[in-house]
């Protein structure tokens, strides 16, 4: 249940103990002094610096802070966002033809181009794909000089965007023009800031969307879910839940001991690294009734894949409406996966697939 890292820390597998951390007070979200994300590293590294300004790095009053304006900015833009990603997300998915990757034909171009918008950047699609991926390196173990040397100048390159976005007066109604707007009604909030929780959401909205669009269509591959989504027998919000229970994205949530605790009997020391295992958790066979299995009825307010608490995901609604609008064409199109299965990439802490050939009938 509490599984002890050859390299330090502890992974939780088991949903009990997932739930029970999300809001155990003595695991915080700040990197410890240890981390090269450390506050302390803020001059010197950009991803340290960047890590100071975003809640998935924060606790107290400094994450209540950028949790509130992450979130108003967020919902406001959320509820005025016109009804276009349905259109955007056929028009993406139309063009593929047997022998397509779905992830680089389709479900990369359409994630990049609605966060452009949402965000209200003014930059191209294909500007933007080195950059996002670069964010997500800032959630897993970095050891390797050149490849954080690599991650800190794209996280600068990827700042630049934004800030000449924002330096340009965002479009009215998006995400940046929220936060400006949030920006000018409280005291205290840096540009930087704003550039820096603007790149969290953007780089969330479109590396988990690209690869759970082909995740979701595996599970409704293995499960034969076609017919039943075609002839609306299976609600579709349902089963991209259940599909997300099964595939979750995000493996791995980090969390830190701010000071000597215990997790079933386990005894952690204090700036320990804690890493919750929410795909773990959300098979856990004392929560869900025969895990493995498709079962688009289950009680999802037990599921942990967009977290829980003050640190549960902002985006959730957006990601899935964005899955809801690729999936709909998906099935609308008759696009099938070549394969059962597909490759993944080598990451820590994420199951992207790499590609997903499909084919159409």
């Amino acid at each position: 249940p509490v599984a002890e890292l050859e390299g330090g820390g502890y992974v939780l597998t088991r949903h009990a103990d997932i739930m029970d951390a999300f809001t155990n007070p003595a695991l915080g979200n700040a990197p410890s002094r240890f981390s090269t994300l450390s506050a302390r590293n803020a001059q010197k590294y950009v991803a340290a610096d960047l890590a100071s300004h975003i809640p998935p790095f924060l606790d107290g009053v400094e994450h209540k802070q950028m949790r509130q304006m992450a979130s108003r900015s967020f919902f406001n833009t959320f509820k005025a966002m016109p009804g276009e990603l349905d259109e955007l997300a056929q028009s993406y998915v139309a063009g593929l033809s047997s022998g397509d990757d779905l992830i680089t034909g389709a479900s990369q171009p359409f994630s990049l181009s609605a966060m452009i918008a949402f965000c209200g950047l003014q930059v191209t699609p294909d500007a933007m794909k080195p950059l996002t991926q670069a964010f997500f390196h800032l959630f897993a173990p970095l050891k390797d000089p050149a490849v954080f040397n690599e991650v800190n100048s794209a996280l600068e390159e990827f700042r630049n965007v934004i800030a000449a976005s924002l330096a340009n007066g965002p479009k009215s109604g998006s995400l940046l023009a929220e936060m400006r707007a949030f920006q000018g009604a409280n005291d205290g909030i840096s540009d930087a800031q704003i550039i820096d929780n603007c790149l969290l959401i953007f780089a969330d909205g479109v590396e988990n969307i690209e690869a759970g669009a082909a995740s979701l269509m595996l599970v409704f591959e293995q499960n034969n879910l076609w017919d039943s989504l075609e002839n609306g027998a299976l609600d579709l919000t349902q089963a991209i839940r259940e599909g997300l229970r099964l595939q979750t994205p995000a493996q791995l949530v980090p969390r830190v001991a701010r000071e000597a605790c215990e997790i079933s009997g386990v005894a952690i020391k204090k700036d320990m690294p804690v890493f919750l295992a929410l795909a773990s958790g959300n098979r856990d066979v004392e929560v869900f009734a025969g895990p493995d299995r498709f079962d688009a009825t289950r009680d999802f307010a037990k599921v942990v894949t967009f977290g829980l608490g003050r640190h549960r995901c902002i985006g959730e609604p957006l990601a899935m409406m964005q899955l809801g609008a690729l999936m709909q064409a998906i099935v609308s199109s008759k696009l099938r996966p070549v394969e059962e299965t597909t490759p993944y990439q080598c990451r820590v802490g994420h199951r992207w697939p790499e590609s997903l050939i499909v084919k159409k009938y």
